[in-house]
């Protein structure tokens, strides 16, 4: 799964581990930095950087957020 490079996400950038699969990451420069390192999946902060595969865990947050628009 290779990321396009458009869609700049927490969980396509290269701090982020799992947290609570898939709508939050812990990030681990956040943390370093002392500041609150439980974001959402599909939140960006001024610190992203990209990796080179998306992660699952973007897919599966979209997936989610759409089916709770619906509802």
């Amino acid at each position: 799964m290779e990321n396009n490079g458009e869609e700049k996400f927490c969980g396509n950038c290269d701090s982020h581990n799992c947290y609570d699969y898939p709508s939050k990451v812990f990030c681990s420069t956040r943390y370093w930095q002392n500041k609150s390192p439980i974001v959402d999946t599909l939140w960006r902060c001024e610190d992203y950087n990209k990796v080179s595969q998306e992660c699952y865990c973007v897919r599966e947050a979209k997936k989610k957020a759409a089916e709770s628009a619906e509802s």
